[in-house]
């Protein structure tokens, strides 16, 4: 089970190139570092038009969002298997956008997102001020270049 990738990624877009290798090392070391055992994500990259449907759709709120994670239930999983601990479903088009409005790069904005998804994943919460600031220092460790963090 050792050869299983921890991280699946779907571009289910055309209008932003995404580079795969990143993504799946970015993700592979959060994973890590947040100590999720040997449990696996998908992320998946779409369009404004596909998130929205899928924030009304299981959140009840209308419009695109940037970034929604989408967590499994353990319970009653195969002994042995990998656990899924769910999906990242990331919009490319609100990715530019906030880009633009932070003066960021749109790379460093789709990696901000990703992690984001996988911390909640992982069972972080931004619902409170504290918990928003708590993600923030997360993302933040994991977004700093190698041998700075």
């Amino acid at each position: 089970m050792g050869d299983t990738p921890r991280v699946h990624i779907q571009n289910r877009q055309r209008g932003l190139r995404i580079d795969a290798r990143a993504v799946l090392a970015l993700a592979a070391r959060v994973l890590a570092a947040e100590s999720a055992g040997d449990g696996r994500v998908g992320v998946v990259f779409v369009r404004d038009r596909a998130i929205a449907e899928l924030n009304a759709r299981f959140l009840g709120r209308p419009g695109p969002t940037d970034v929604i994670a989408f967590p499994t239930d353990p319970t009653g999983w195969p002994a042995g298997e990998p656990v899924w601990l769910g999906e990242v479903v990331v919009s490319v088009d609100r990715a530019r956008e906030q880009a633009r409005e932070r003066g960021l790069r749109v790379r460093e904005e789709l990696h901000r997102l990703v992690v984001h998804g996988i911390l909640h994943l992982c069972g972080y919460r931004d619902s409170t001020p504290r918990g928003r600031d708590r993600m923030r220092r997360r993302e933040d460790r994991y977004l700093r270049p190698p041998g700075r963090r």
